[in-house]
């Protein structure tokens, strides 16, 4: 199962799976797994604050918005932080 996962996440062939070394194809599937457990934490979130309303659905929001600038959008709460 991991090794049918691992190459519909990664878009590879089979041969090319194969090819991959043990290390690099281990850490490649940790890295699948840890995305995909946060996206589907991310999922449980939006649902369960959908349904609650309130201030949690505005952190989140908030949290989202925090996350869709990336790196940028940290250092420049960094730069803003330390002035």
């Amino acid at each position: 199962m991991m090794f049918t996962e691992f190459m519909h996440f990664y878009s590879y062939t089979a041969d090319e799976a194969l090819g991959e070394y043990a290390k690099r194809f281990f850490a490649l599937c940790n890295s699948m797994f840890r995305l995909q457990g946060n996206k589907n934490l991310t999922d449980l979130y939006i649902s369960a604050s959908g349904n609650s309303g309130g201030s949690e659905a505005d952190k989140l929001a908030s949290q989202f918005k925090k996350q869709a600038k990336g790196n940028q959008g940290i250092l420049q709460e960094v730069r803003i932080i330390k002035k």
